[in-house]
């Protein structure tokens, strides 16, 4: 068994840690856990720092347990928003006229000191490319390969540095250390990149608590990213106001019945509210399943008319023959691959299902493509690990 892989997502629904490694291409999860906070962000900004530290330490300390080991470090997601995505190239003389890990931590050191805005910082350094001195050319690095220099084709990701900095320091004060960073959206995006998908070049959809985001993937790789401040959590609010209903009811509705049609027809009262003027409400299918659908399909609209500008303004060729793919906690909803069949202008779409062994849940997505990133980064550069500091737990 490879080395297990501490994953750390702070959402805008909870603080998540996902504990795993990558086998055949799959991740396999030794512990999967989640700390509720529904205020923690507001937009991409930390809000509650105590509850989120606290949040750490909890799923720190109950991992700990469950596992019998030290946690000391993870692998930290950080949100897309502002996020630039660029192309860069780098030789270096290899040491010992052979490739080797070396090498391309060398590589990595010219391209981290890539000229960036002021207010940016470098996040991410993914190979595409590793190309020798005879021109031969490998996805993956030719190690132990004789050749007198390495040529690195590699995308740089960039964010403010206000992301950056905040979230590695809410880690840190939670007694963590930050071993690597990778953008949520590319994790998800090597989670996608599996066999029985088939497909490298999509839209990616991911319907968070309280952000939707669109993604255009090309190749496997990252390239474009626009959000929406809409998501799950808000369908409840609609739900709850519409109806009368205390949050955690509407909740509860949304999550049993979905989109569900099959007894639509039955007047079966499922809740009594009471509206703004002292009325009660009655809730049944019928009623829940119209504002669900109406508020989806004002949703859905909106992702359209993201992409439309995302084609328009990046001048993606054939971008309707790609495949539309939905991911993130919005996505479980019961019967929404019902709705999004009525997408017509994509022919080919679909909710993405976990290939995961042991959290098959999409709230975890994002982890589980933090475990495939690391795990495929660490094979071709090695346990290059950044620097944040010494750290004490309290």
């Amino acid at each position: 068994m490879e080395k297990a892989i501490n994953t750390l997502e702070i959402s805008s629904s909870a603080v998540k840690l996902v504990v795993g490694f990558v086998n055949d291409g799959t991740p396999y999860v030794l512990y999967a856990n989640k700390v509720v906070l529904e205020n923690a962000l507001e937009d991409f900004f930390v809000a509650e720092n105590e509850n989120i530290i606290n949040a750490i330490k909890t799923l720190i300390s109950d991992a700990e347990q469950i596992l019998n080991t030290e946690i000391t470090e993870v692998i930290l997601a950080l949100p897309a928003a502002e996020l630039g995505v660029f192309s860069a190239k780098r030789t270096t003389n290899t040491l010992a006229s052979k490739i080797e890990q070396t090498d391309i931590k060398n590589i990595l050191t010219l391209m981290r000191k890539s000229k960036v805005q002021p207010d940016q910082t470098i996040v991410s350094i993914l190979p595409q490319l590793y190309i020798t001195e005879n021109g031969k050319e490998s996805t993956t690095l030719p190690y132990n390969e004789v050749s007198n220099t390495l040529t690195v084709n590699a995308y740089i990701h960039v964010l403010p540095i206000w992301i950056y900095t905040t979230y590695i320091d809410i880690v840190q004060k939670a007694g963590i250390k930050v071993t690597k960073v990778y953008v949520d959206k590319h994790a998800l995006t090597e989670l996608i990149d599996h066999p029985s998908y088939g497909t490298a070049s999509y839209f990616l959809v991911d319907i968070g608590a309280k952000m939707t985001s669109i993604s255009y993937v090309s190749n496997h790789n990252l390239f474009f990213n626009r959000y929406i401040a809409l998501g799950g959590q808000d369908l409840t609010d609609h739900l709850a106001l519409k109806f009368g209903l205390e949050r955690f009811e509407a909740e509860e509705l949304k999550v049993k019945y979905g989109l569900d049609t099959k007894n639509i027809n039955v007047n079966i009262s499922l809740a009594e509210g009471v509206s703004s003027d002292g009325q009660l409400v009655d809730v049944n299918l019928d009623n829940l399943y119209f504002e669900t659908k109406q508020f989806l399909t004002d949703l859905l609209k909106r992702v359209n008319d993201e992409i439309e500008i995302m084609i328009e303004t990046q001048k993606i060729s054939n971008a309707y023959q790609h495949p539309l793919i939905f991911i993130g906690g919005g996505a479980r909803l019961y019967k929404l691959e019902d709705l999004i069949r009525e997408i017509k202008s994509f022919p080919a779409k679909f909710i993405f299902k976990q290939t995961a062994f042991g959290a098959r849940d999409l709230t975890y997505a994002v982890n589980l493509g933090l475990i495939k990133a690391y795990s495929k980064y660490i094979k071709d550069i090695g346990d290059e690990r950044s620097s944040f500091g010494a750290l004490t737990r309290s």
